[in-house]
């Protein structure tokens, strides 16, 4: 079985980490599939959504570190995952339970909604092993105090899905045995909506950010003007009079 599996349908691309029975860690191959469904998925214009989960008890524990040990190894580790999260122009959610360590809690970061089942422990281990981080530096310590960052990276203490929640790293704490539907269910509202509008928003936001507040409100503005000569606003602004449910078509 592939490490990573990849499925459309109905506008929703399913991207599954298939690697239970080694706890999902992922070879340099892994990792590279990985970023390269998630960038196909943002290429199809059948896609409107982005669904990242994972077989098994445990969401990722890094990468194989079988492979990391390898002398004749070359690749790029997590980071071909981590700059195709980031250049993702669709939402992305992605649902996690049991451990993420490393790259694996820094996919779940790079998601824009996020999901965790009460087992989850996020952690990053890699002054254990003798080594540096990719994710913890670029996407850990954008998420909560540089502090606790710091410390998490330093002692390689795990956090727990409680204070996760409690430092507003994930949008929603389920049971376990809630997780898949959880995704399900969040997956399939954002889809239900105009995906030019969620794609617009999403650009906005991730592009106004670090600007002054009257410059992000004007860039803000701009993009919104693009979007109001879409079909799908014609559409949305008309169901919404005619009190209806609108049938959008991403054009």
């Amino acid at each position: 079985m592939d490490e990573v599996q990849y499925e459309v349908r109905e506008r929703i691309a399913s991207i599954t980490l298939s690697r239970a029975h080694k706890r999902n860690a992922l070879t340099q191959r892994g990792l590279d599939a990985l970023a390269a469904h998630i960038r196909a998925a943002d290429a199809d214009d059948a896609v409107w959504v982005l669904a990242i989960g994972a077989r098994g008890d445990d969401f990722c524990i890094g990468q194989d570190i079988a492979d990391l040990a390898r002398t004749d190894r070359s690749g790029d580790y997590f980071a071909p995952v981590l700059h195709a999260l980031d250049e993702a122009t669709k939402p992305v959610v992605c649902a996690a339970r049991g451990e993420l360590r490393g790259g694996g809690a820094g996919v779940l970061l790079g998601a824009d909604i996020r999901i965790l089942g009460a087992s989850a422990r996020i952690g990053w281990l890699h002054a254990r092993m003798g080594i540096a981080s990719i994710s913890g530096p670029a996407t850990l310590a954008r998420a909560v105090p540089t502090n606790i960052a710091y410390e998490m990276m330093f002692t390689c203490d795990y956090l727990d899905a409680e204070r996760a929640y409690g430092l507003g790293l994930v949008n929603r704490l389920v049971a376990d045995e809630a997780l898949d539907e959880a995704l399900r269910e969040t997956v399939a509202k954002v889809a239900a909506n105009a995906p030019l509008a969620i794609r617009a928003m999403k650009r906005a936001t991730r592009t106004t950010l670090g600007l002054p507040y009257a410059e992000a409100v004007a860039r803000a503005k701009a993009i919104l003007d693009g979007i109001m000569t879409s079909e799908d606003a014609a559409e949305g602004l008309r169901a919404m009079r005619e009190g209806r449910q609108p049938d959008f078509r991403g054009r």
